[in-house]
């Protein structure tokens, strides 16, 4: 496989370092050639940059880009607004060749030059895709047979699908392959394709955002999901840090919020503890319990709780 930058993102390395090590651990455990790149910024943010100033969001994406030309690699993401900002922006300076210029004028000021001539992905989709399904297979040793778990897409791991093209944008499957391959059922539900709604909580919507993370929680409460996975980490912030403020308001619904990499992490064999699960805002342990007595571990079980309960102590001081 040639070699593939990761692009963190500012989310993932600033409010949730526990999803960088996690998608390390996987990353290398999968012996997968992965590197990082120095001078990565913001990819940048869709809704506030390119909301301000679109030159600035083309200009500050197509130098990222370009770092990628002048590294010859490849790029793959955990963050599906990075990978989607990116996306786009390559997409439209594809088409627009004025505008390439003009950012190629300025780029030639620092040494580099948008060319575009690489994959930019997503994590999911490339699992899939390039690591391949009967490989994911094959490292797992800890299965979730018996386990329901929902999927939430998020808007930007699909959309916009023609610059993207990582899966159906109406009807996509990549994830749901991923995780039945984990051995869990990937359920079906009315509200699986909703936004999360966290970018109204950077326009100061907080309550309209709430309403969003609600709609699904409820849906999924209801259906008796033992969990829902994702791989966003705004996606993340509103499932998990939102849900326990709804939670500490008296609203409870107990849906754990499992990230990709963390669910295959486990599947690996990884402890919880090493990839991060005691850093969660909602609490894991009757997920993971459920887990390690469907594996036949019940001996386990009780040291597991003893550990993620005083590890989410610390979390929600």
């Amino acid at each position: 496989m040639k070699d593939f930058a990761i692009f963190w993102g500012c989310t993932i390395q600033t409010r949730f370092p526990f999803l960088e090590k996690s998608t390390r651990m996987v990353l290398e455990g999968f012996n997968l050639p992965y590197r990082d790149i120095d001078g990565f910024t913001c990819c940048p943010e869709k809704s506030l940059v390119n909301n301000i100033d679109h030159g600035l969001w083309i200009l500050t994406a197509a130098r990222n880009i370009a770092l990628l030309d002048k590294a010859g690699v490849d790029l793959v993401s955990p963050c599906t607004g990075c990978a989607s900002n990116l996306a786009t922006v390559n997409s439209e300076l594809h088409s627009n060749h004025k505008e390439k210029n003009k950012v190629n004028s300025i780029l030639n000021e620092v040494g580099l030059e948008f060319k575009g001539n690489n994959k930019l992905r997503h994590l999911v989709p490339f699992f899939h895709d390039e690591v391949g399904i009967p490989a994911v297979k094959n490292k797992i040793i800890k299965p979730f047979n018996g386990m329901r778990i929902a999927i939430h897409y998020g808007c930007h791991m699909i959309r916009p699908s023609h610059a993207l093209k990582n899966d159906d944008p109406l009807d996509p499957k990549k994830f749901d392959n991923l995780i039945r391959a984990m051995g869990a059922e990937s359920v079906q539900y009315m509200t699986k394709l909703l936004c999360c709604g966290q970018g109204l909580d950077r326009i100061d919507q907080h309550e309209n955002a709430l309403h969003f993370a609600r709609l699904k929680l409820k849906e999924l409460r209801a259906l008796k999901v033992d969990a829902m996975a994702l791989c966003c980490p705004s996606c993340y912030l509103q499932f998990d840090n939102n849900q326990f403020l709804m939670e500490k308001e008296g609203e409870k619904f107990g849906i754990p919020i499992i990230y990709f990499t963390e669910l295959l992490g486990l599947a690996m064999g990884y402890k919880p503890e090493d990839l991060g699960l005691d850093s969660h805002r909602i609490e894991a342990t009757a997920f993971l319990e459920k887990w390690q007595r469907l594996n036949g571990d019940l001996s386990k079980t009780t040291e597991l709780n003893r550990q993620l309960e005083a590890g989410f102590g610390i979390a929600q001081l």
